[in-house]
């Protein structure tokens, strides 16, 4: 069983189209105090995007893996307006 990381989003470029990670916390509480959006790895390789903002459009930027930098790949859709989609990281998922 492993446990679950929730990582912090934050822009890369001006335009705000490149969103990287921050280091992961163990508390989900305290990444929504402190963060718009975030990503939340319950199964290795995978992430949920979270967003506070219900009216953000998620399909304007691109995110980068937390473990290799590459840019992760929408493999579902939202569920709500703040539960967005499923994404995983193709270069970590083949190690």
């Amino acid at each position: 069983m492993t446990d679950i990381k929730y990582y912090p989003l934050i822009d890369c470029d001006t335009e705000g189209t490149e969103k990287v990670a921050m280091i992961p916390a163990p508390n989900s509480a305290a990444v929504q105090a402190q963060s718009k959006m975030w990503l939340e790895e319950m199964i290795p390789h995978h992430f949920r995007l979270y967003t506070q903002n219900a009216h953000s459009s998620t399909d304007t930027f691109n995110i980068r893996c937390p473990r290799c930098g590459t840019a992760l790949k929408r493999i579902s859709g939202a569920i709500n307006e703040t539960k967005r989609g499923l994404y995983v990281c193709s270069a970590c998922a083949k190690k």
